[in-house]
């Protein structure tokens, strides 16, 4: 080969060479790319859970903060046959502008004067209520379970909390199971019953004790009476002889 065929062999081998460094570096950039791509993604993904991590925190600080009204209907104490509607501030916070509604709308067994009443009361939007602050509404009385007035209602409480207005609070609140409780009862039935059965068998013991000893008893007592008789003719002869 003349000097023009080898330098046209050199040149394509040159560019050979080329080409596969090219394609290699090409390789290599790509492989680097994909691999900053995947880190991106997985960097993202730690900011998408930190994000997330960080929210829950500051929703479960919130919650911890905020006021929390609940709704109940009750025995207004041991022995009592009255029911009361109770307003209660469990949390540990000032709630305000506390407004509570019902369904259906409350009605009372007493009349349409407490059921006005109680619905007047409960109607009105509550400025604040301190943590623990009990509110109590006179509501019915024992005769509720033998009418056919309801035994359930749904109340939703709205307020606002340290962060502003608060997510509305549902409640059904079924006060039936109060029938077959020990609502009304005396706190004392169950003590007076206990000493009551004591007092029986107390008697019973006496009765056979009694009944076991009478001999012995009757003994007993004529030995006494015969002994005040005896003492009492002492007396009367020492009168005698001092006159």
């Amino acid at each position: 080969m003349d000097a023009g065929e080898w330098i046209a062999l050199g040149a394509g081998a040159v560019a050979t060479v080329a080409a596969i460094i090219s394609l290699s570096q090409a390789k290599s950039s790509r492989v680097a790319a994909d691999h900053a791509k995947r880190q991106a993604v997985a960097a993202d993904a730690q900011v998408d859970l930190a994000r997330q991590q960080l929210a829950q925190a500051e929703q479960a600080q919130r919650e911890q903060n905020e006021p929390y009204v609940i709704v109940d209907i009750q025995p207004d104490g041991p022995g009592s046959d009255v029911l009361v509607l109770v307003v209660e501030n469990i949390g540990p916070t000032l709630a305000r502008n506390v407004h509570i509604t019902a369904s259906p709308p409350l009605v009372s067994g007493w009349g349409d004067p407490q059921t006005q009443s109680l619905q007047r009361s409960l109607g009105r939007t509550i400025p604040m209520l301190p943590p623990g602050r009990r509110l109590k509404f006179l509501f019915d009385n024992h005769h509720r379970f033998s009418s056919s007035l309801p035994l359930a209602y749904d109340f939703t409480v709205k307020a606002e909390g340290p962060y502003g207005p608060m997510e509305d609070l549902e409640y059904t609140v079924d006060f039936g199971t109060w029938e077959e409780s020990l609502m009304g009862e005396r706190p004392t039935k169950k003590l007076e019953e206990k000493v009551g059965e004591v007092g029986a068998s107390l008697k019973k013991l006496a009765d056979h004790y009694g009944k076991a000893n009478a001999a012995a008893m009757r003994s007993e007592t004529e030995r006494v009476i015969a002994q005040v008789m005896r003492q009492t003719q002492q007396d009367d002869s020492s009168d005698g002889i001092g006159s």
